[in-house]
């Protein structure tokens, strides 16, 4: 199962936007793919890491060179999510830990099979897009 999510599959509003390429259009577009905010805010800080502009709920064309940064990031959280405790892990995916949610927590071990399979899809699908374009725009709606 994928949790990169297309257009037609979005059942709420709650999702960041990842768009190949330049956006000159309006958001919501069927070549972008869609992440939800519960599975995102494991994201975030390799994103912040990778391009330090970054905050929630803005537009950002990220260059590709960035992306390469951020990807790496992803492989970090990957490897923790198996060798580390979930204390360590938690500190390290989000530092304002309060922000993520009571359910996240309790069902970790669950949640961390979809973050590993989301990172996964995730780096491919970038790389992918990365052949093609010099920059992926990303959206927090």
């Amino acid at each position: 199962m994928s949790y990169l999510l297309r257009l037609n599959q979005m059942k709420n509003q709650n999702y960041h936007e990842l768009f190949p390429g330049v956006l000159t259009k309006g958001y919501r577009n069927a070549e972008s793919v869609y992440i939800e905010d519960d599975l995102f805010v494991f994201l975030k800080p390799a994103i912040k890491n990778g391009y330090e502009p970054f905050e929630c709920f803005h537009r950002f064309e990220i260059p590709k060179e960035n992306w390469f940064r951020i990807i790496s990031g992803f492989v970090l959280i990957r490897e923790y999510l198996y060798n580390h405790q979930t204390t360590e892990l938690t500190e390290y995916i989000q530092p304002h830990f309060q922000t993520l949610t009571e359910s996240t927590l309790t069902k970790y071990l669950k949640n961390r099979v979809q973050i590993d399979e989301m990172i996964h899809d995730l780096i491919t699908w970038i790389e992918e897009q990365l052949i093609t374009n010099k920059c992926i725009t990303l959206i927090g709606i």
